[in-house]
């Protein structure tokens, strides 16, 4: 029988009713921010800046979706 794995993101009782439930959950939130962050003083470019945070976003995001059970009924129809 095959194992779970285990979840970073959830359904939470929280105000947005979704977020980090392990620690790795609150530690990729926390990696995202300070990336954006050291992004936002790093470069000076606006355009560069919105490139660098796009792609960081993308890839939060989709971590989130594979971390947690959003991508349990995709494709539809399955």
């Amino acid at each position: 029988m095959e194992e779970e794995p285990t979840r970073w993101f959830g359904k939470t009782d929280g105000r947005l009713g979704f977020g980090p439930l392990t620690w790795q959950g609150r530690a990729a939130i926390f990696l995202y921010v300070f990336l954006v962050v050291v992004a936002l003083v790093l470069y000076r470019s606006l355009s560069l800046i919105a490139l660098v945070v796009a792609v960081y976003t993308i890839a939060f995001v989709l971590l989130v979706a594979f971390k947690s059970d959003l991508m349990e009924h995709w494709p539809p129809g399955e």
